[in-house]
């Protein structure tokens, strides 16, 4: 039977919450591998985990869906023998035997010090048994073709030869929950990975502006949720505000270079009620500091002043390359460049202010019931879409 061990990297720095995070990463992995529950079985221990794969078949798609979970650090396919000298090069050769390479480098650690060969002994006398029964093979401490590790541990003797790196970070849901407002640009959907990454689970907040906005542009945002689907929580809702009747009534103040600023201060608005309706506890968003006029210090500060709730930029000191970078790594960003625009790009005025004074929003808000269209458009014209188990996109009003 061919067993995944599955490292658990910074979990195990925890101290006393240790347990409470390896039990979370180890609950998230068998519900996103819950359709191949009848062919696994799972043993842990405080270092790792092992998932014996009872059909090999299977393998492959389980390799590929635990390199995208959160919290783990590496994963290598092993063989477990028993811890004897005899049956551990034996299963070497049977490794070897399969792999045509030309050079090779034994390490070993020896965790069970009750086994009588200790680790630099073991290591010479696997190398000349593979050197003595395979021709051709040389030893290279450098840069080998193979890098044979075997680990003595307990419940028998660890061999294997691939070390796979993964994400890493924390498991989803053990550090809290967040609403990430999804515009459909590049920097939104990176600055929720990010978010994940670091154990949030996340739902989503998108504002759009009929007929300015086209279903295409939702359409977008709605894939882009189904591409992070794979890093977040089993199950996430992506909430859909209709901002246009609020957009035409910030069309009526007095000063048009506060008109960004204003909306962004209604975004957050909106997102603290429905983060205290869902229980979420901080707000997610893709600002990076001086990339436009709404994301300097000015504006950031005049923005976050609205906001009961912590809010979360991942991205704050990140640039453009560095942002693009990432979202073609998690595979978000053709999406992203599709040429659907949304709320804040079609509206944004000609000569934006960069540095919005706090007592000056608040004064523009006041010439048009800005807390009345806020509780308006919170009760009114929030749609809640989720994804069924068949896979489908469903909606409700929230």
């Amino acid at each position: 039977m061919r067993t995944i061990l599955v490292r658990y990297g910074e979990l195990t720095l925890k101290g006393r919450n240790k347990r409470e995070f390896i039990s979370c990463l180890i609950s998230n992995i068998k519900v996103k591998l819950k359709e191949y529950k009848s062919d696994l079985i799972y043993k842990k221990d405080f270092n790792s985990l092992n998932i014996y794969v009872i059909n090999d078949i299977i393998m492959q798609n389980v390799l590929e869906i635990l390199q995208k979970i959160f919290g783990i650090y590496s994963l290598s396919i092993v063989d477990i023998v028993p811890k004897d000298i005899n049956k551990i090069n034996d299963k070497v050769l049977s490794i070897f035997s399969e792999e045509h390479k030309l050079s090779f480098k034994v390490e070993s650690e020896r965790k069970d010090k009750s086994f009588p060969i200790q680790s630099p002994d073991l290591k010479k006398i696997v190398a000349s048994h593979i050197l003595r029964n395979i021709k051709g093979l040389t030893v290279d401490l450098h840069n080998p073709d193979i890098l044979l590790t075997i680990v003595i541990k307990n419940d028998g003797a660890y061999i294997f030869t691939n070390r796979v790196k993964c994400l890493g970070g924390l498991p989803v849901g053990i550090t809290g929950t967040g609403l990430s407002l999804l515009s459909g640009g590049i920097d939104s959907p990176v600055a929720s990975y990010l978010s994940l990454k670091r154990g949030l689970k996340i739902d989503f907040l998108h504002f759009i502006t009929p007929p300015f906005t086209k279903n295409e542009s939702l359409e977008k945002v709605k894939d882009l949720t189904m591409i992070l689907r794979k890093y977040n929580y089993y199950s996430f809702s992506l909430y859909v505000c209709d901002f246009s009747d609020f957009l035409n009534e910030l069309s009526h103040i007095s000063d048009d270079s506060y008109r960004i600023t204003l909306m962004r201060r209604a975004f957050i608005k909106i997102a603290n009620l429905l983060c205290k309706k869902i229980n979420a506890q901080t707000i997610i968003t893709g600002e990076s500091l001086g990339q436009v006029a709404s994301q300097t210090i000015e504006s950031i500060n005049t923005i976050n002043s609205v906001s009961d709730l912590p809010i979360l930029r991942p991205l704050i000191c990140y640039d453009k390359s560095e942002i693009i970078e990432v979202s073609k790594n998690i595979n978000t960003y053709q999406t992203s460049i599709l040429p659907f625009s949304d709320a804040c790009s079609l509206f944004v005025p000609k000569n934006p202010t960069t540095k919005p004074k706090i007592v000056y929003a608040e004064k523009l808000e006041s010439e048009i019931m800005f807390d009345h269209f806020i509780d308006y458009t919170f009760k009114n014209k929030i749609k809640k879409m989720y994804i069924d188990r068949d896979g489908n996109w469903n909606e409700k009003q929230d």
